[in-house]
């Protein structure tokens, strides 16, 4: 388990990386869900406060309340990349044509990036 020191540390680290990073790693402290189900998050799943998780798989469907950070997050977001589908769209030359989310191994990468040097510990997206 990391401490709130090295979660702020890497928070910091990651925002030198890239702000998708490091809203990624903020909204997974706060929510209950892991990656999977976070970085599928699209603008159209916040109404008003309320977070709507969509059915995926073996997973159902979850309606929370965002929390107040999450929720400044997504209208940040949505308000710098208006043309995103995605909360945490990339914008890689890779897939600039599709609509995509970012992947779990990018901000895994990043994740051990940011974080080499801050903590001995290894680092994943389950840490948050």
């Amino acid at each position: 388990m990391l401490t709130f020191y090295e979660i702020a540390s890497i928070n910091h680290r990651l925002l030198d990386i890239s702000d998708t990073w490091a809203d990624l790693w903020v909204c997974l402290h706060y929510l209950p869900v892991g990656i999977g189900r976070v970085r599928m998050l699209r603008y159209t799943n916040l109404v008003g406060s309320n977070l709507t998780f969509e059915q995926r798989g073996r997973l159902k469907e979850i309606n929370i309340i965002a929390p107040s950070p999450v929720r400044n997050i997504i209208l940040r977001r949505r308000e710098i990349y208006p043309d995103d589908v995605y909360v945490f769209q990339s914008h890689s030359n890779r897939v600039k044509a599709e609509e995509k989310p970012v992947t779990v191994v990018a901000f895994n990468r990043a994740l051990k990036l940011a974080s080499s040097g801050v903590t001995t510990k290894n680092v994943t997206s389950k840490c948050a």
